[in-house]
């Protein structure tokens, strides 16, 4: 998740004052690297480096830049480590083209060196500067920018949206394909950006655009077109009536239901990133080793829980669930030069998961692989090899995308290893794969869309319960831990998160008339989870289910509120699904209860002490 802003000015001579204004709008979107390229008398004047958008300003002076066009950046890094030289803009082969871009190319390593091949001058080890090269290769074969732009698109294969001018024309270009990107036409200037805030300090009268489309930008007006054949579309500008602090959250209350909703989209870039050159090296990583343990804290380690089961399921490999703190006491002694440790951090930088990258590379024993969403992170840099979550900056402190993008990673890593050694055939396999990169984006939109309604209703009839449980059984294990870990910790209630048939081993007393007990299921277990809901049922408590619609789960729910359903799927794709509810419940109770869900009290997003 980055950010890109690029205008156009028919008088404006203070471009860079007003790119610096509209990119503080897209702080949210990234804080690695920020720059900004700026077009005067026929020169581009590139500044950028390292920092948030102030600091390299005070640093480099970018409000001060001259010129009536240019383009900023705010980069949250993924392909190539937050530095200087990856920053963006960047330039072509000459400094004549420059351009930025937002989003992922999965086919970054190849479609590099293929670039690089053909004898142009990349820079740097930013995917971003291949959307300005692939620009660069059409117009030496065209002469037309508008041609080499919609053509550049052929190459470049991911979720993304670039930005582009060159120093002796006047106009900027755009394209959308997967990533956002919203227009606007101000007065004798128009403006095209990431995300709707940085458009509102120019402008209200806006166009949304669709994937597939490009614009072009001059200071009378905007041109929209499509990328397959050249098409002008006919887009009439509309009246946005959003204030920009709600247009930071996407017209979202909160930054939390923001990236709730925002788990379709990272579905997409995680399994692009996962079918890039890189995963051979982590499928042999885990391979290689004579004993893989799964380490992380929090969501990260429930979302491992989940992860465990899969690699059991589709590898038959035994991965061992750890949590970040208990390691080293529990399993230091037990490592040796053939094991790996998968740290699983958001940030890169948890102490705790930090204490067990530096055990293991002061002892020389095993290696690590890191699981992180932060490039430029502690984890990343010091990790034998690391595995990008794609999840841009997640805001909320209670994680929601990036719990979801690792359950996605495990799932697929999973299916992978067991076509390799023979658990799968290729069929299965990719019948795993298929499922997880075309029907689950759809399908995650789909639990978004009835849970939303669903708990809202249930939220309020749980308003005053100060104490409850979520269930969860084999796959659903770590689905129901993570549900009782949001209810906890934004809403403030006392939720324990346990394995279903551990219940009747104590816990089960605290069972009285009315006391709500969650079970998150699967139609492969639902069998098994009714001789655990009866157990509630006979004492008087309250059931409520999370799971797909069962004719034979319904008796046991005393009212239809209590039934939150995701939508029906290939079995391997409800685990992941059904936490979707639980984040929603959790996200409704808070608000209900009055808490901010984005800030909860006492909690960090980074944990970076002991």
């Amino acid at each position: 998740m980055c950010g890109i802003t690029g205008i156009v000015s028919r008088n404006r001579i203070n471009i860079g004052e007003i790119l610096v204004k509209c990119g503080r709008k897209l702080t949210y979107r990234g804080y690695d690297s920020v720059g900004v390229a700026a077009v005067h008398n026929g020169v581009v004047d590139l500044r950028k480096d390292v920092g948030t958008i102030d600091e390299v300003n005070n640093q480099l002076g970018l409000s001060k830049m001259l010129g009536d066009r240019g383009i900023t950046q705010l980069r949250w890094a993924t392909y190539g480590a937050p530095t200087k030289v990856n920053a963006q803009p960047h330039f072509g082969c000459d400094e004549v083209l420059y351009g930025a871009h937002n989003g992922n190319l999965h086919n970054y390593y190849e479609y590099r060196q293929e670039l690089i091949d053909a004898g142009h001058i990349v820079r740097s080890e930013n995917d971003g500067e291949l959307c300005v090269h692939a620009v660069d290769k059409y117009f030496e074969k065209t002469g037309d920018m508008f041609e080499a732009v919609r053509l550049s698109t052929h190459d470049l294969k991911g979720a993304f949206a670039y930005a582009v001018g060159r120093a002796d024309t006047k106009e900027v270009y755009a394209v959308k394909m997967g990533s956002s990107l919203v227009a606007g036409v101000g007065t004798d200037e128009t403006i095209v950006s990431s995300d709707l805030p940085s458009i509102l300090p120019v402008t209200n009268q806006v166009i949304y655009l669709q994937d597939g489309e490009m614009v072009v930008l001059r200071p009378e007006g905007v041109k929209v077109y499509r990328v397959e054949d050249g098409k002008e579309l006919d887009r009439t500008p509309e009246v946005s009536k959003v204030d920009a602090h709600a247009a930071e959250k996407g017209g979202f209350p909160h930054f939390m239901l923001k990236e709730i909703n925002e788990q379709p989209t990272i579905v997409q870039d995680v399994m692009g990133l996962l079918q890039g050159a890189k995963c051979d090296e982590w499928l042999r990583m885990i391979e290689d080793a004579n004993r893989v343990y799964l380490v992380a804290c929090g969501s990260s380690h429930n979302a491992g829980i989940v992860g465990t089961y899969y690699f059991n399921r589709l590898a038959g490999l035994p991965l061992i669930p750890a949590i970040g703190g208990q390691f080293e006491p529990m399993y230091a002694n037990t490592l040796d030069d053939d094991s790996l440790c998968v740290l699983v951090s958001q940030s890169g930088e948890t102490k705790d998961i930090l204490n067990i990258l530096n055990l293991i590379r002061n002892g020389n024993r095993g290696k690590t692989l890191g699981v992180v969403n932060v490039i430029g992170s502690t984890l990343m840099f010091n990790a034998d090899s690391y595995i990008p979550m794609g999840c841009g900056y997640e805001v909320s402190v209670p994680a929601t995308k990036t719990y979801y993008s690792q359950t996605v990673i495990f799932a697929y890593l999973a299916a992978k290893l067991g076509e390799r050694n023979g658990t799968l055939d290729p069929k299965e396999s990719r019948a795993v794969i298929n499922s997880l990169a075309n029907d689950l984006p759809s399908m995650t939109q789909k639990a978004i869309d009835v849970a939303g309604i669903q708990t809202k209703e249930l939220a309020r009839t749980l308003i005053d319960v100060s104490d409850l449980y979520c269930l969860g059984y084999g796959f659903t294990d770590g689905v129901a831990r993570e549900g009782a870990l949001k209810i906890k910790e934004i809403c403030y209630n006392h939720c324990e998160g346990m394995y279903s048939s551990e219940f009747k081993h104590g816990p089960l007393s605290i069972v009285t008339d009315g006391y709500p007990v969650i079970f998150v299921t699967t139609p492969e277990d639902s069998w098994m989870v009714i001789n655990h809901i009866n157990e509630i049922a006979c004492r008087g408590g309250r059931t409520i289910i999370v799971g797909e619609r069962e004719e034979k789960l319904t008796p046991y729910v005393a009212k239809s509120v209590d039934y939150l359903e995701v939508p029906k799927a290939d079995l391997l794709l409800n685990p992941i699904l059904d936490v979707i509810p639980l984040q929603l419940l959790s996200y409704f109770l808070s608000v209900d209860k009055g808490i901010n869900p984005d800030l909860p009290r006492n909690l960090s997003k980074t944990l970076t002490v002991d």
